[in-house]
């Protein structure tokens, strides 16, 4: 609900509450019936009435489609990245399946204990960007770290999608004694 929907919501909200107040002062007979008669007979006589009908009438429906609406959020409009382009030779990967094999590639580089990857569509010769975020082991240098996952990273996207050298910043957000456990491989 945008800035215009809360005004309009606060001066409804005010508008029922002098409602129900003079209701409740009608009901608990705080104001005698005959001012009261008299003061609701002046007011159903007026024109101006129809209009405060007719807005509030308006501003009911407003309030009603902003409640029941749904905003549908959109990710990432452009989900698809083109690989090669052509009427027969179209290549298209998706947004998640790159996410995937980026955060594998990640996490084979001792040293790297967690990994969040997100990857942005771009035009140009290199058709996505890649933002890493690394949780990193103890003992282990930050900057070694980056460049053996930069490395990881693009060996992994230049097998799989025939991609060269994609730009990408590396983030290490954590260092971590905590060993994960892998599952371990039977020879």
């Amino acid at each position: 609900m945008g800035i215009l929907g809360r005004l309009l919501l606060l001066l409804y909200v005010l508008a029922v509450m002098v409602a129900l107040g003079a209701s409740a002062g009608a009901c608990l007979h705080l104001i005698s019936t005959p001012v009261w008669q008299n003061e609701l007979q002046w007011i159903i006589s007026r024109q101006e009435t129809l209009i405060v009908l007719a807005i509030m009438f308006l501003a009911s429906l407003c309030l009603l489609t902003m409640a029941l609406s749904s905003k549908k959020t959109v990710v990432n409009p452009q989900s698809d990245v083109e690989l090669q382009k052509g009427t027969f030779n179209e290549v298209k990967v998706t947004i998640p399946a790159i996410v995937g094999v980026v955060e594998r590639a990640a996490l084979n580089v001792v040293g790297v204990r967690q990994v969040e990857a997100k990857v942005f569509n771009q035009s140009g010769e290199v058709p996505i960007n890649i933002k890493l975020t690394i949780i990193l082991g103890q003992n282990y240098a930050a900057p070694e770290i980056s460049a053996e996952v930069k490395n990881s990273v693009n060996e992994a996207l230049k097998t799989v999608l025939q991609i060269p050298e994609v730009p990408m910043d590396i983030k290490v957000t954590e260092v971590t004694h905590a060993v994960i456990e892998r599952e371990r491989r039977v020879v």
